[in-house]
């Protein structure tokens, strides 16, 4: 039996060529773009599952109350804190992790400045998994001067992976490769390419003492807890002990702290930790996307379900016949379904070859590492899980619609539907283009939105210019003043300014030591601050609200303060305001300007209180800013005084606009892929459109052929076919529009500063809508039209 479904399957499937290929290429775009969301999708939802002990894995967050009105919240704690737990009957394991960055590593020759770097307790493998390709985690535990990297770098720094045993150079200390780590998983939030012993940083005496205390909250610390462990016990024990560790002012237990263990789980959407390393997620996304991807495959399903019930009167004789011959609804049933499982089988099998051409794209849109494997559980459940979908989809209806046709009404010729399966269709064309609509709605907003991002005035001028920081191991012997002087005098560049923090985004801030004249006893904000030069104004071009800027060598403003607009509003500084006692970080000065506000952050936070001020103790980063049409000059010029001035150190600059982008990854991350992803659901609809017009024409081809010889234009017939399909358009738009603006207006609140949507969006929406949908038609239309109408009528 299943034989013979098979061949006749075939058979029809072959019999029509263009409606078969409109099929698969249609259920073939949409399964690739639902398995490649579906892959990211997953992916975001199982962040961190992968190793063993997951569940019973936890990290440590600090929550610090540092005043009435506000709380931090950090996923670091003190050094101290790992030994003072770790005889907890709660705890079978402490763990902990140090991020680094810019860390110089010498390879023969070649000196490379290496990002995603971590320092691990020697018991960080016992309790994470890691998959090792070459050498041993043994050999990396032995000793102090070991250190472990990822395939992918290995291969990059020596061109294979085969490397233990190796030596490299980190300042001017030797350190031996002692394990090859496979590349890290795409849903892994430790997404390191080198890891070194936690002991190799703390030999440093400089960097034991500084961190030896219960004041510096530098490290990430990982417990393993026993499955019975109540953890709400456990917070409070851990609550109890830092307590009794970190007094307050007057010698008693503090009551500003409280430590929580976060489960694996729920690291990766995290987005109220502060000082975080990862990229986070977001749970509002993950299931914007989820929707999207069953939408854009729902869109594929209808152009099978609208062809196929469209085609349904050729097939009404055939279905009329083989029930008068015995077949029973089942048998029937069973052949349309086989038909239904091959068109989605076709597809999946040009999906496949689609995907693995276009997964490294995707990989480079989404800054993930896909990887195709027989052996990845997770792909092969998204593929079989999108085709199983698609076969439910595709089949059911149809199948049941063409087994149920009466016999003797279809061989007499009877109309076997009625008008419900045409209302049906047109129902299906609308929710098509309903889905389509809403998509390229929401694409314009989100491109007006992003090109508001870039095109706003910040409040300061970025441009020319780039950034590199000092190394901090190298202060004071290299001084940033010094290297300063010296690149004024090179050609190229306009003007160079220290400064403890980048303008565009300073994620440094302070509570506590404020003071000024008028301020409540318990109110204690938190302020941004970042130290400044007296040409920092200039270069960057900032504007003045009151009063001035730090004169040039000025002793006296060595105490004193500048305040943005912001600050002066939430502090409620008295006027008038210049000239006012202002009191931070223990110096005791004025205010002697107020600095107009500028975005100092994203877009997406508002202008929040900042405090500039002078002290060369803080500013490492060095600000460059090139004449016009002399970028490479002043790139030279740095490099040549750099290698001069700190030659173990590969020079890492960055450019301002570079920077600026940068906060705005995620967003144009996920711009790129919805605005992928609606070209795809519209190129979808239009080859279902198509393939309906194509029907509409061949069946009524005798029709428009009378109405030739009758005087009919072809501008007229082509009007004709057309108006139908245009209304549904039309009523697509109508309902599509109030859903996007509800969506985005939902969107863009995340944004403290965003663009209003205008009312010309949606007609211009709709009119192009309607454009693509006549293109898409007219082709059909036209050619039906313009066909002599004797060879149409010749059958008569």
């Amino acid at each position: 039996m299943l034989k013979n479904y098979i061949k006749i399957a075939l058979r029809n499937l072959l019999g029509s060529r263009l409606f078969t290929s409109i099929n698969i290429i249609g259920l073939s775009g949409g399964m690739v773009a639902a398995v490649f969301i579906l892959l990211w999708v997953q992916n975001e939802s199982s962040f961190d599952s992968f190793h063993k002990n997951s569940n019973q894995i936890k990290r440590i967050l600090t929550h610090y109350q540092v005043s009435k009105q506000e709380t931090w919240h950090w996923s670091s704690t003190p050094l101290l804190l790992a030994n003072e737990i770790k005889s907890l009957p709660e705890i079978k394991k402490v763990t902990r992790i140090m991020n680094s960055s810019n860390l110089p590593i010498k390879i023969g020759e070649k000196m490379i400045l290496a990002d995603h770097v971590a320092y691990v307790d020697s018991n960080w493998f016992e309790i994470f998994d890691y998959k090792t390709l070459d050498g041993s985690l043994n050999d990396f535990k032995s000793g102090i001067r070991n250190i472990a990297m990822t395939e992918s770098k290995a291969e990059q720094l020596f061109g294979k992976a085969d490397i233990s045993g190796k030596i490299v150079r980190i300042d001017s200390l030797d350190y031996r490769i002692s394990a090859v780590l496979a590349d890290n998983p795409a849903n892994s939030s430790f997404q390191y390419d080198f890891i070194l012993p936690l002991s190799a940083y703390l030999s440093d005496p400089g960097t034991f003492k500084n961190d030896n205390n219960w004041g510096n909250f530098n490290y990430e610390t990982f417990i393993l807890v026993r499955p019975d462990a109540d953890l709400k016990k456990l917070d409070k024990k851990l609550t109890t002990i830092i307590s009794n560790a970190k007094k307050d002012d007057k010698g008693n237990p503090s009551k500003e702290i409280v430590l929580e263990s976060e489960s694996m789980a729920d690291m990766h959407f995290n987005n109220a930790i502060q000082r975080a390393g990862q990229d986070k997620g977001d749970h509002k996304t993950v299931y914007i996307f989820f929707g999207l991807a069953l939408l854009i495959l729902f869109v594929a399903c209808i152009n099978y379900v609208n062809l196929t019930t469209a085609r349904a009167s050729m097939r009404a004789k055939e279905v009329g016949m083989k029930k008068l011959l015995g077949a029973t609804h089942s048998h029937l049933f069973g052949q349309f379904m086989t038909e239904s499982i091959m068109t989605c089988l076709l597809s999946l099998g040009l999906s496949l070859i689609l995907i693995y051409a276009l997964l490294p794209a995707f990989n480079d849109l989404t800054g993930k590492l896909f990887v195709l494997s027989p052996t990845n559980s997770s792909l092969w459940y998204v593929l079989l899980g999108t085709t199983f979908f698609a076969i439910l989809l595709t089949g059911i209806y149809p199948s049941l619609l063409l087994s149920s046709f009466k016999p003797f009404e279809t061989l007499r010729g009877n109309n076997v539907f009625g008008s419900n399966n045409g209302n049906f269709r047109k129902g299906l064309v609308i929710v098509q283009f309903t889905v389509s609509v809403v998509f390229l709605i929401s694409t314009l907003i989100v491109f007006q939105q992003m090109k508001f991002i870039r095109d706003a005035k910040l409040g300061y001028d970025r441009g020319r210019t780039f950034t590199f920081t000092l190394p901090w191991n190298m202060v004071p012997k290299v001084e940033a003043k010094t290297m300063k002087a010296r690149l004024l005098n090179q050609p190229g560049i306009e003007d160079v300014t220290i400064s403890s923090s980048n303008i565009v985004d300073i994620n440094s801030s302070h509570s506590g030591s404020l003071d000024w004249d008028g301020r409540p006893a318990d109110f204690k904000p938190t302020v941004g601050q970042i130290a400044v030069e007296s040409n920092f104004q200039s270069l960057f071009n900032l504007k003045m609200a009151d009063g001035r800027w730090f004169a040039e060598n000025s002793v006296v403003d060595k105490d004193n303060v500048v305040l943005n607009e912001a600050a002066v509003k939430k502090l409620n500084i008295p006027k008038p305001i210049v000239g006012q006692r202002f009191y931070f970080q223990g110096k005791k000065g004025t205010i002697i300007g107020v600095v107009r506000d500028f975005h100092y952050k994203s877009l997406r936070e508002k202008i929040e209180p900042l405090v500039l001020f002078t002290d060369s103790e803080w500013s490492k980063g060095i600000y460059v800013k090139y004449t016009r049409g002399n970028e490479a000059r002043a790139i030279k010029s740095v490099e040549k005084i750099w290698a001069e001035m700190v030659p173990n150190y590969p020079l890492n600059y960055k450019f301002l606009d570079d920077t600026f982008d940068s906060l705005y990854k995620n967003e144009q991350r996920s711009a790129t892929l919805f605005n992928t992803f609606t070209i795809i659901a519209v190129l979808i609809s239009c080859l279902g459109l198509f393939g309906l017009a194509t029907f509409t024409a061949e069946r009524r081809i005798k029709e428009i052929g009378i109405r030739k010889v009758l005087g009919a234009s072809i501008a007229g017939i082509v009007t004709l076919l057309s108006t139908d399909f245009v209304m549904l358009i039309l009523i697509s738009v109508v309902i599509a529009s109030p859903i996007a603006y509800y969506a985005m207006n939902k969107w863009l609140e995340g944004f403290a500063y965003r663009i209003e949507i205008s009312w010309w969006i949606f007609p211009t929406i709709g009119l192009l809508t309607v454009l693509i949908a006549v293109i898409t038609i007219s082709f059909q239309s036209v050619k039906a039209a313009m066909m002599n109408p004797v060879k149409s009528l010749k059958s008569e």
